[in-house]
């Protein structure tokens, strides 16, 4: 039997309670309890992508731990508000490896992001620049997907598989 020593799942017998679109099947969503670890993980991120953003607009590159988390916050709002619909969390992903990984990432940051960044914009009372809306984007997919893959392989080893 399969057994996940980082999250949640704890045997196979666990694992077939998911179905395919990473539903419970007694109908419950998945949410960031679900696998706490990954759930530290993302907000860690988050907090890594907000950090080097205040540290690369600082004239000394100092970081202010208030405005990293006024800027993670919209973010960390969206990410693990939406996860329940988007399934961020799901136990489905633990059996698919780093592709599973990556394309239950993308789910979760085509929803969140854009959202993290309109929110950001209605608690600044401003919408925000095009280019930090690109730099956005594309911080946080590397950042996001970086830190789940190295969680999935790190999850791999500890189970002694490969993919």
């Amino acid at each position: 039997p399969r057994i996940h020593k980082l999250d949640g799942v704890s045997s196979t017998s666990e694992q077939e309670k998911v179905n395919a679109e990473g539903e419970e099947q007694n109908g419950s969503l998945s949410s960031p309890l679900d696998k706490p670890v990954l759930a530290a993980a993302d907000f860690a991120a988050i907090m890594v992508f907000a950090a080097v953003g205040k540290a690369s607009h600082a004239a000394d590159g100092s970081i202010d731990i208030g405005a990293v988390l006024q800027v993670a916050f919209p973010f960390l709002l969206s990410w693990f508000g939406t996860s329940p619909l988007t399934n961020i969390y799901s136990q489905t992903d633990q059996t698919n490896g780093i592709t599973g990984s990556i394309q239950t990432t993308a789910k979760g940051w085509i929803v969140a992001i854009p959202l993290g960044c309109v929110l950001r914009g209605v608690f600044k009372g401003y919408v925000p620049p095009a280019p930090f809306v690109i730099v956005t984007m594309i911080a946080t997919l590397i950042i996001l997907g970086g830190t789940r893959v190295l969680y999935t392989v790190v999850e791999d080893k500890l189970n002694g598989s490969e993919e």
